[in-house]
């Protein structure tokens, strides 16, 4: 059985990429999928900076990281700010990537990893350039991105009572 992670880039209350990712998770789990649910908000995560690297390792990215390697696959929402994806998903994305034994493998928390990206947008164009970004890099890490991905435009009113 598949494993699999699943995030938001969002942390907004009521934000249209968690209910698109819910409904996501919830057809991953149809199909017969692990899947784990976290929010990136819940893990505490200072701005990524290797002097803080070196001192002490967050918790919070401790703790993404190790759910990263427990899964095989990434399920990911993302909202797109300014034509690319937000700096939550981006700081927890680089946190995870940091190696935290030693001689640990490049980039282990991805290496191998298949990833779906989405994302959800009240325009017209449904968050798809800010996924043009986050599949660069994504790839760049060593995740395998399935070539199809998922927009969805007008998403202030795209879901109803039973998506919220």
């Amino acid at each position: 059985m598949a494993k699999i992670l699943a995030f938001s880039g969002s942390s907004r209350s009521g934000s249209s990429n968690q209910k698109m990712l819910e409904v996501a998770v919830q057809g991953a789990r149809d199909a017969g999928a692990e899947v784990t649910v976290v929010n990136l908000a819940d893990f505490t995560l200072p701005l990524f900076n290797q002097d803080l690297e070196k001192q002490q390792f967050p918790e919070g990215a401790l703790a993404f990281k190790k759910l990263l390697l427990e899964h095989q696959g990434l399920l990911i929402a993302s909202p797109e700010y300014n034509s690319a994806y937000s700096a939550l998903l981006k700081n927890a994305l680089d946190w995870a990537s940091r190696p935290t034994i030693k001689n640990e493998a490049s980039l282990s928390a991805y290496a191998g990893k298949f990833a779906m990206i989405m994302a959800a947008s009240p325009g017209v164009l449904g968050g798809m350039r800010g996924l043009v970004v986050l599949r660069m890099l994504l790839a760049n890490i060593k995740v395998n991105v399935l070539a199809s991905q998922v927009t969805l435009g007008g998403a202030f009113s795209a879901f109803n009572d039973m998506a919220q």
